[in-house]
């Protein structure tokens, strides 16, 4: 039960950091054929949503180079992480293309179960 958290915090790093990383730098028509939701958005918040995927992304993984307490970087990616999750759970539910709203949720609640302090 040790190895839990921060194997989650890892693939979190995984999921955010490197996805975000590739959404960032591909063209928007290729993202567009890939991803549904693309194609509602401008470029630019495309764009921002992968920085902002990255940026905490690596504050999944950050705290693991660190001395000191460093829960507050692991707090405040989640925070954001989860604010955008729910940003995207609502925009699938409007677009309608709900088989994507599942993978979302339960991002949602690894991010809870890792920067959210239990008790």
């Amino acid at each position: 039960m040790a190895y839990l958290q921060p194997s989650i915090q890892i693939i979190l790093f995984l999921v955010f950091a490197i996805g975000g990383g590739i959404r960032f730098f591909q063209p928007i028509d290729v993202l567009a054929k890939r991803m549904l939701w693309v194609s509602y958005f401008s470029p630019g918040i495309v764009r921002s949503i992968a920085l902002v995927e990255v940026i905490c992304g690596i504050g999944f993984i950050l705290p693991f180079f660190l001395a000191g307490p460093s829960f507050s970087i692991l707090l405040y990616s989640g925070c954001l992480l989860i604010a955008t999750m729910i940003g995207a759970v609502i925009t699938h539910f409007v677009i309608g293309d709900y088989k994507e709203i599942f993978g979302n949720v339960c991002l949602i609640g690894l991010i809870y179960y890792v920067a959210i302090p239990i008790g």
